[in-house]
């Protein structure tokens, strides 16, 4: 049961104090994305007849979700909830499982009278959904109005669509901008990046586009980004440090030793005038 399982987690956590600044969720499993709902009646003391004509509710999770051994759902959504409550710095969470929709998934304990069959979705192919990009005015479960609407802060982060700016920058520029007015909106992207395809394409074209010199930062800074660091072995470190080092203590060695055979030399020149000059006198 993997609700079951996180809340021992998130309880075990909260009972100790103990803090989890950089939090990770990993789940290798089946998934779906549930579209067959259980519906019980509202108030349980209504007869079945009674109840089709009464307002129906659900326990059961809907949407992406996680398929436990036993067979129990648990929501992507609800999962962010509970990891929430930890109260960490970061949470990432990587989903091995499928997506595909599904509406045979069973749930099991709920006293149901009507189960409902939701919509059967198409999915897109692989290669329609790389061509594809998403730009989403809210965040999901999240509203909007019209007086700071997605649409309004594109245009103006756009100059009034005069800019052409990278596709891939548009979320960051106008959440920024909200950010800084202190308005409670954010937008998000979705989208399936592969290699560079989306690197050139700009909003709102390409036509007559000064982003050259972005689009280029943009690769170096995404190299300098994704570089490995490389801890040098022993050897290296004696071949690329301490050999040149070495090499440079003699070379200040050797012309140490030649100055002071330069120095003896003019003191026993130093001598010889002295004893001349005695000599004379």
């Amino acid at each position: 049961d993997i609700l079951e399982e996180v809340k021992i987690f998130v309880l075990k956590h909260e009972s100790d104090g103990s803090v989890i600044g950089r939090l990770h969720f990993h789940f290798s499993g089946h998934g779906v994305h549930n579209a067959k709902i259980f519906v019980t009646p509202e108030d349980g003391n209504i007869d079945a007849n009674e109840f089709h004509s009464k307002t129906k509710i659900t326990e059961t999770p809907v949407g992406e979700c996680m398929l436990g051994s036993s067979g129990d759902l648990y929501s992507i959504h609800d999962l962010k909830h509970k990891l929430l409550e930890l109260g960490s710095d970061t949470i990432t969470i990587t989903l091995d499982c499928c997506r595909s929709q599904s509406r045979n998934s069973q749930e099991r304990g709920l006293d149901c009278l009507e189960v409902v069959k939701l919509q059967k979705q198409k999915p897109v192919s692989q290669e329609d959904q790389e061509k594809i990009f998403v730009l989403y005015g809210a965040m999901d479960g999240h509203s909007t109005l019209d007086s700071q609407s997605f649409t309004k802060e594109l245009f103006k982060v756009t100059n009034m669509g005069e800019t052409n700016i990278p596709i891939l920058d548009i979320t960051s520029l106008v959440n920024e901008s909200w950010k800084n007015r202190d308005l409670k909106q954010r937008c998000k992207a979705d989208l399936v990046k592969v290699g560079n395809n989306w690197e050139d394409f700009c909003w709102p074209s390409n036509s007559n586009l000064p982003t050259d010199q972005k689009t280029e930062e943009r690769k170096r800074t995404r190299n300098e980004q994704t570089a490995t660091l490389k801890i040098p072995t022993l050897d290296e470190i004696k071949t690329e440090i301490l050999n040149p080092v070495l090499q440079k203590m003699n070379q200040i060695q050797g012309d140490m030793s030649k100055m002071q055979g330069n120095i003896i030399q003019m003191e026993g020149e130093i001598q010889c005038l002295k004893k001349s000059n005695e000599s004379k006198e």
